[in-house]
């Protein structure tokens, strides 16, 4: 049996775990990595190789600066006047957020938004007195159709740019993503305002004693002006350099210098801040970035686009099709830069070869890739929700599915108008 085979086997045995939730969503991913080192197809060291990588580094330091917003009693104030504002419907609040998530998305990583909405959405639903788990997956959502707004709104858009550049095909401008990016982000929201919400799960089911850890609600926390107008200076200067995204100080690395400056000036105990770092979401982040690797390493991905493109021939509105299919289903077992990495230099010689336009194929790879929509594995957007949502594979996979087909339904109308193919 070839490595690619067993790759999808394994990958196919991880779904059913996800679904059944018959073991923890951290031990399936790690176990999954383990068989993948077992049959030789991922090194032992690449099993543990992204606890020293930079995604743990920034999903732990958003943890720790999320956190300290409530620790120094930012949240807190920040709920009650966006309370007045929102009022206390599920549905003001939602469509709140989501604007916010979409906006700063697109010139910030997923990641850091989600981060930093997370106690605050978590704040204004306790308030308000509604559901803090339905209101997190659409927060988590926006953030990653948000990406699609600009060329810079997610990591994977620059790797196919950067693809695109390498290939001698033409690269996209800075706001072209945006011509579908709108509309994706407008169809979202509305989704979720509609039929969306029939699907998110009912009733609250946030893990209420991670949420007293996290926000401090298990004991008495005063509003302290000075470490409150510190936090919101690093927390600023953390969101501007992420926008930036030098070179010389990458996002974990800021990211990891805003944790240890909020530690050193109190804004947030020592003792708080580890309590802040749920180690179940590193190990699915881990886990799933080993998962990833095999299928890179295996040419499981590879295996999976060359089938597809064989059966359904060159014919260019069902090559599209194909491709945001594909992408949208690799990128939720693969990190979305990852998932863009593999499929671009795949996908563009074949649109080459049969004379589509490059630029569109470019388009719907990207929006693809910021498709993690059907698993709580597919983006740290995702997993950074699961426990304080307490939320499980199908609460992602019931609205997830819907959304996906908007997106797509969505995505085949405009970009085949602005890029004909």
């Amino acid at each position: 049996m070839s490595p690619a085979v067993i790759t999808l086997l394994v990958l196919l045995v991880m779904v059913v775990f996800f679904v059944t939730e018959k073991l923890p969503a951290a031990l399936v991913a790690m176990l999954g990595g383990s068989v993948l080192v077992l049959c030789g197809i991922i090194d032992p060291a690449e099993l543990f190789s992204a606890f020293s990588g930079s995604t743990i580094v920034l999903v732990a330091a958003m943890m720790v600066v999320g956190s300290a917003l409530f620790h120094t009693g930012i949240a807190a104030k920040m709920a009650d006047v966006l309370v007045k504002f929102t009022g206390t419907s599920e549905n003001g609040i939602m469509i709140a957020f989501m604007l916010v998530a979409t906006i700063i998305s697109a010139v910030c990583s997923g990641v850091a938004v989600v981060a930093m909405l997370l106690p605050i959405v978590i704040s204004v639903s306790q308030r308000a007195g509604v559901s803090v788990s339905r209101q997190l997956i659409p927060m988590s959502f926006a953030a990653s159709f948000g990406c699609n707004l600009t060329l810079m709104g997610a990591a994977s858009n620059v790797v196919v740019n950067g693809a695109l550049e390498d290939l001698g095909a033409p690269t996209m401008t800075f706001f072209e993503l945006g011509k579908v990016g709108i509309p994706v982000s407008i169809a979202g929201i509305v989704f979720f305002l509609t039929i969306g919400k029939r699907f998110l799960t009912p009733g609250d089911t946030s893990d209420r004693e991670y949420l007293a850890e996290y926000t401090g609600s298990n004991k008495a926390v005063e509003f302290n002006a000075v470490k409150a107008g510190l936090c919101l200076v690093i927390l600023a200067v953390l969101l501007v350099a992420m926008a930036i995204d030098s070179d010389s100080f990458p996002m974990y690395l800021v990211a990891a210098f805003a944790a240890f400056v909020l530690v050193l000036t109190g804004c947030i105990s020592q003792s708080d801040a580890y309590k802040s770092i749920d180690l179940s979401t590193l190990f699915i982040v881990a886990g799933m970035s080993a998962v990833s690797t095999g299928m890179s390493k295996s040419g499981a991905g590879a295996l999976i686009a060359d089938t597809a493109v064989n059966l359904l021939g060159e014919h260019p509105n069902k090559l599209l099709v194909l491709f945001i299919i594909l992408v949208t289903l690799l990128t939720n077992a693969m990190m979305n830069t990852s998932c863009a990495m593999l499929v671009t230099p795949l996908f563009i010689p074949i649109v080459q070869a049969f004379g589509m336009n490059t630029t569109a194929v470019a388009i719907a790879i990207c929006v693809a890739a910021s498709s993690p929509f059907l698993t709580p594995v597919g983006s740290g957007t995702n997993t950074l929700i699961v426990r304080p949502g307490n939320l499980k594979f199908m609460d992602f996979f019931r609205p997830g599915l819907g959304l996906t087909v908007v997106i797509l339904i969505v995505s085949m109308i405009f970009i085949p108008i602005f890029w004909p193919l």
